[in-house]
Order: structure tokens, then C-alpha cells, then sequence
């Protein structure tokens, strides 16, 4: 069962510097509802760790104190 599995998950190829988008944990009772914002705004990976995670920096210089798991992640294309 996690062959079949497996062989339909693509690998999220990210790389160091590459600018992506983080999604957004919803609220239970959000008052925007469906018309809320699912993704936040691009941010640079700093770092890749082997495990999964990406250390984030937003456009400013800023830096995130946690990292921040690949699967919460998207390529952001300009």
C-alpha cells in the first residue's frame, strides 16, 4: 500500500534562495470564511535541513525564529 502511494507523490524540489509561498493555518470560525487568503506572501529559504524543514527569511531581511516544514511550502514563480 505505500508503494501505490509512493509513486504518486511528486518531490517538492526546493533549493536555498529559491522564493516560496507559505500556507495559512485556518481558524476554526474564520468570518471570511472560503474568501480568505490561503497562502502568505513570498518568502526566501535560507536553509535546508535534510529532515524536511526550511529556515525562511521575508523580503526585508527579516528572519524567522522557527523553521518551517517543506510540505507548508509552495514555489512562488515571479
Amino acid at each position: 500500500m505505500a508503494c501505490a502511494f509512493k509513486k504518486r507523490v511528486k518531490p517538492r524540489l526546493l533549493q536555498k534562495s529559491d522564493l516560496v509561498l507559505k500556507v495559512i493555518r485556518g481558524l476554526i470560525r474564520d468570518p471570511k470564511g472560503k474568501f480568505r487568503p490561503n497562502w502568505s506572501k513570498p518568502y526566501f529559504i535560507r536553509e535546508l535541513t535534510p529532515n524536511g524543514a526550511a529556515w525562511l527569511m521575508d523580503l526585508d531581511g527579516n528572519r524567522f525564529s522557527k523553521p518551517t516544514n517543506v510540505d507548508q511550502l509552495k514555489k512562488y514563480y515571479v
